[in-house]
């Protein structure tokens, strides 16, 4: 089940699949959120399932609560977003350098929207988090369901085949000449929670001055596209810094296993895809410590580096020194980042195997049943028809709502290329 996608196309979607009403997300071009706008979807007796797996971080989740309370189905709910980090991205940038608007967002959005997950988590039969990080950020917020960390599967078919050539053709005759040096990679949607202008000043300031032969090479595309690139021109490196655009899927192995060096500067990762499949890869490594994903992924001096981010404008200057440096001594160590690269990929193979995943998904649907058992939840479409229709009220109200007003946001800022996102492309770049 998901939200009604009007471009795709029958033969893309599962058998079976249920489009429920949706209205497209400005911000994200291709995106849509569900929305209770039609009668069908009312009708508690048309929904008959085992168990709902409730992979969403929209008020969506009330559906499922709905369903719970209306049919006794259990539910799983999943978090895959760092809330808290994710808000002020729908913010202009000239407005979120307000600071009272910042200190209004704490107190009229953030807090409250907290609130709402944990009472809808907590009306669940578990949690699906990515890192142990989440898990102790929910828990703080009074989350009381069980909470499983399940960490994203890499696909061994797409990462663990024939590489075949070298995809950086955009370093062969640049100028007079070839780039021959070290090749830094960064991948991700360019928005500015996923940071890569820091990697890019820390690329001229830290990097290029000490290797005047090293090259950045940022995958993906996003709103703030071009404002990265007049960053690179601003601090003088755009002749070595390089946008390779969106790049499919498929091909995602080659870029990374052809890189020197992994570089991932962004704090909002409740995961990070790219960061777990460079480390599959067998990429060295460098990252700034973010208490979530990355920070699960990457075991300091054991799979890759990693560093602290700083706080206030001194101590982030001093870390970006320090990542820089550890990009040169990497960059100056071949046995080092063979090191690295050979425990990130055994590492990674340990944890984020399908199998692996697989067998904690299994588990965590079985105490999802056994909680919902010894919750004794009920089915009110048994009960009085008034019964029935303050639950419809109390949950697709809030569901309508909430969703409703983040299409409404999404009309602040749009994103620039509005064309429909391609499925084959990396689901962190093109979501």
């Amino acid at each position: 089940m998901g939200p009604h996608d009007p471009d795709a196309k029958p033969e893309e979607l599962a058998p079976g699949t249920v489009a429920l009403p949706s209205l497209p997300l400005k911000t994200y071009p291709g995106l849509h959120v569900p929305l209770p706008l039609e009668r069908w979807v009312y009708d508690a007796s048309r929904w008959n399932f085992d168990i709902v797996f409730a992979q969403a971080t929209t008020l969506s989740l009330h559906f499922g609560v709905w369903l719970r309370k209306m049919r006794g189905i259990p539910l799983i709910c999943v978090n895959t977003t760092h809330l808290s980090a994710a808000y002020d991205v729908l913010l202009p940038e000239n407005v979120k350098r307000l600071g009272w608007v910042n200190a209004g967002l704490e107190f009229a959005l953030k807090r409250p929207c907290d609130n709402l997950f944990a009472n809808i988590y907590n009306d669940s039969d578990g949690l699906v988090v990515l890192s142990e990080g989440l898990r102790s950020y929910w828990r703080e917020r009074g989350v009381t369901c069980p909470i499983h960390v399940i960490p994203r599967a890499v696909q061994p078919e797409i990462f663990d085949r024939p590489l075949g050539d070298d995809p950086y053709t955009h370093l062969e005759g640049v100028g007079d000449a070839a780039w021959r040096g070290a090749r830094l990679l960064c991948a991700g949607r360019h928005t500015r929670e996923k940071s890569q202008d820091r990697i890019i000043r820390i690329f001229a300031r830290h990097v290029a001055p000490a290797d005047r032969d090293a090259t950045l090479t940022l995958l993906g595309e996003g709103p703030d596209t071009e404002y990265y690139k007049r960053v690179a021109r601003e601090e003088g490196v755009a002749h070595r810094v390089f946008f390779a655009g969106e790049v499919p899927f498929t091909e995602m192995a080659r870029y990374y296993a052809y890189s020197d060096l992994f570089v991932h500067a962004s704090l909002s990762e409740t995961y990070g895809n790219v960061m777990g499949e460079a480390l599959w890869c067998g990429t060295p490594t460098v990252a700034f410590a973010d208490g979530m994903g990355v920070s699960a992924q990457i075991k300091d001096g054991v799979n890759g580096v990693l560093l602290s981010p700083g706080k206030g404008a001194r101590e982030e200057q001093e870390a970006d020194a320090t990542f820089g440096r550890a990009i040169i001594d990497l960059i100056s160590d071949p046995q080092e980042r063979a090191r690295l690269g050979k425990s990130a990929s055994k590492l990674a193979r340990e944890r984020c195997s399908p199998l692996a995943v697989q067998q904690r998904i299994a588990d965590a649907f079985i105490h999802a049943q056994e909680h919902a058992a010894a919750c004794r939840i009920g089915a009110v479409a048994e009960g009085p028809r008034v019964l029935q229709w303050m639950t419809t009220f109390e949950h697709f109200r809030s569901w309508a709502a909430v969703n409703g007003g983040l299409y409404l946001v999404g009309h602040l800022r749009p994103a620039e290329n509005h064309s429909k996102t391609k499925a084959a492309l990396h689901p962190q770049i093109a979501t």
